[in-house]
């Protein structure tokens, strides 16, 4: 009986062993302490590196950064006849990015010693912009008045109508796409500016030529005649060109270089027609001096074919410019004196109508002056067909070309006079500032220190970021670890007792 109750209590604590549960397992425990003493802890090495990391980038952005300054800025004007209408000084549209042609970019950098390969870069790194007249704001403005008094759409029409060409731009040197830096910036953009004068001077005519100064005459190829008539047309051509300066009140000029005025120019010119070439072509004719008299006669009959062909061009021409003149409706003004109802229109002279009789005064110059070729050619063959078929004695031909050799010295000084004194007045008075640098392109310290900042920032922002994380994950790693090993040890400590 005794054995029976000892099996039963046996059992029954069996029964309470085995029905014992284990102890839930912890989840995970954050150690915020540990975290917030490791990053106590590692504070000063954090500042330390931070400290040290910007002052690495920062030297490393002064040393390494292409672009420290702002992009340089120049202002150019252009002051001539026509600039105001957009054109150049030659009459034609003008196109300030001629500015950022190949070839002026070419000229300054070689000037500077740079490769040729930056061409293009340096030519897409220009930008100009247009800075609008100050009359053309005031047009503006008068209009804007207008039409917030009234509201009308025809004076909404005739502000967005107005029409201006400016004479000054804003050159920008957006270096960034070049290979060039901060120091070469503006010396690169100026000496592209200062080309540019050449490239302006040489393009619109301020440097052109009048007539050949090298004028050479083979005696075997051509008859006497034709060669002292070719002579003839280069003294014309000097002859035109300074009376029509000299007209012009130009009589205070004298060339530093030749010494002469354009009346002296003139009266030399005068001289040369009138004594070596009219009396050389009168000797010609009375001696008939001439190498082949059905071949003049032959050029001079093709002469006048070729000029009556090119003058009903011109007469053509002219007879367009004066049907337009005829057709041409003036533009019309609206004037508003606050409603529509009290509005008042006139009708102004515009620029493209009075452009219409410039056109016409040339148009007529041009056909006077084929008008007066074809005369002169019909008289000389004329002359021609009355020469004599004998040929001349050799004392007269010795003559003729000896006569000849001093008109050529003599026309060919006479252009190079001319064309020297005409250019010195271009330069030096006339278009003295047809074209102009206003304000240079320089690199400011301001600039400087601005974009230094700018550029600093950003990898300094993200360096610093890089840092914090690093700061922040090693203080959360380490806070982890030293929990985990003191939960460790805390438990071992109680297994022990």
């Amino acid at each position: 009986m005794l054995k029976t109750e000892e099996n039963e209590l046996k059992n029954s604590q069996l029964n309470i062993t085995l029905k014992q549960e284990e102890p839930e397992k912890e989840g995970l425990v954050i150690p915020l302490g540990e975290i917030i003493r490791c990053l106590k802890r590692f504070a000063i090495g954090w500042l330390a590196i931070a400290v040290l990391s910007a002052l690495l980038v920062s030297a490393g952005t002064a040393a390494f950064s292409h672009q420290l300054s702002a992009a340089p800025v120049a202002m150019i004007g252009f002051n001539y006849s026509g600039a105001e209408s957009g054109l150049t000084p030659d009459g034609k549209t003008f196109d300030v990015n001629s500015i950022k042609n190949p070839t002026v970019i070419e000229m300054a950098l070689t000037k500077l010693g740079y490769s040729l390969e930056h061409v293009e870069s340096v030519r897409s790194a220009i930008d100009i912009e247009g800075v609008v007249p100050p009359e053309a704001i005031d047009e503006i403005s008068v209009y804007k008045s207008a039409y917030e008094k009234s509201g009308s759409l025809q004076v909404a029409q005739a502000m967005l109508d107005v029409d201006y060409n400016p004479t000054q731009y804003r050159v920008t040197f957006h270096f960034e796409k070049t290979p060039f830096g901060d120091d070469e910036a503006a010396q690169v953009i100026n000496t592209v500016l200062e080309c540019y004068r050449t490239y302006f001077f040489d393009t619109y005519g301020y440097n052109n030529s009048i007539g050949n100064a090298a004028l050479a005459v083979d005696y075997t190829d051509y008859d006497y005649l034709v060669a002292v008539d070719t002579y003839n047309n280069t003294l014309s051509t000097l002859q035109n060109t300074v009376d029509e300066l000299e007209s012009e009140d130009r009589s205070d000029f004298r060339s530093t270089q030749t010494g002469y005025s354009f009346s002296d120019l003139s009266d030399a010119i005068s001289m040369a027609r009138s004594y070596d070439s009219d009396t050389l072509i009168a000797y010609i004719q009375s001696n008939s001096v001439v190498r082949d008299k059905e071949s003049m006669i032959s050029y001079y009959e093709y002469r006048i074919d070729e000029l009556e062909r090119a003058k009903k061009s011109a007469l053509e021409k002219y007879n367009t410019v004066v049907e337009s003149i005829e057709t041409y409706e003036k533009d019309a003004v609206v004037m508003f004196a606050g409603s529509e109802e009290d509005a008042s229109a006139y009708t102004k002279a515009s620029e493209q109508y009075d452009r219409l009789f410039t056109q016409k005064n040339e148009a007529q110059i041009v056909v006077s002056s084929y008008t007066q070729q074809i005369a002169e050619c019909k008289a000389r063959l004329d002359s021609v067909k009355k020469l004599g078929t004998g040929e001349a004695s050799e004392d007269k031909v010795a003559y003729v070309e000896e006569r000849l050799a001093r008109l050529s010295e003599k026309v060919n000084t006479l252009v190079e006079d001319v064309n020297t004194t005409v250019m010195e007045y271009n330069e030096s008075v006339e278009f003295a500032n047809a074209y102009s640098i206003l304000v240079p392109a320089s690199v400011l310290s301001t600039s400087y220190v601005t974009m230094l900042i700018s550029n600093v920032i950003k990898p300094m922002l993200l360096v610093e970021a890089v840092v914090l994380l690093g700061y922040l994950g090693i203080s959360v790693v380490k806070g982890f670890m030293i929990s985990y090993h003191k939960r460790k040890e805390e438990a071992e400590a109680a297994e022990a007792q």
